[in-house]
């Protein structure tokens, strides 16, 4: 966290015109905060994602309680995204929690339809052993 809110620090310099940017500083530091966020929100996805596919697995065998892994998946998912979220301060820009958001809504969404995952994270269904 340290190193990502010194980023944030220079952004915020450079949006302010520092750095000899001047009136483009602003439209580059929110171009910056975008690319920073999408990528962060790949990455932070990865988590849900994994969680859901845990899920699967578990709920393959006949005498599994589905709903109850999916609960308990749920809070196991989220609770450490909201943490790392509520550590991370707001910085007066969506995009500074932007990626937050998108990853805790991404269990509910990938546990109601899982066939994106295929498309966004091949990678980990094939680590993972799962076809469907």
């Amino acid at each position: 966290m340290p190193r990502f809110g010194s980023l944030c620090d220079t952004l915020d310099e450079l949006s302010s015109g520092g750095f000899g940017a001047g009136r483009w500083g602003s439209l580059l530091s929110r171009l910056i905060q975008i690319i920073i966020s999408v990528f962060l929100s790949y990455i932070l996805t990865i988590w849900p994602v994994w969680s859901v596919l845990r899920c699967v697995l578990y709920t393959r065998s006949p005498d599994s309680n589905w709903a109850l892994y999916f609960i308990t998946g749920f809070i196991i998912c989220e609770y450490p995204l909201g943490s790392m979220a509520k550590a991370l301060p707001y910085r007066g820009f969506f995009m500074s929690t932007f990626h937050f958001a998108i990853s805790m809504g991404a269990y509910i969404v990938f546990s109601i339809n899982m066939s994106p995952i295929k498309t966004a994270y091949p990678w980990l269904v094939q680590l993972m052993g799962i076809d469907f």
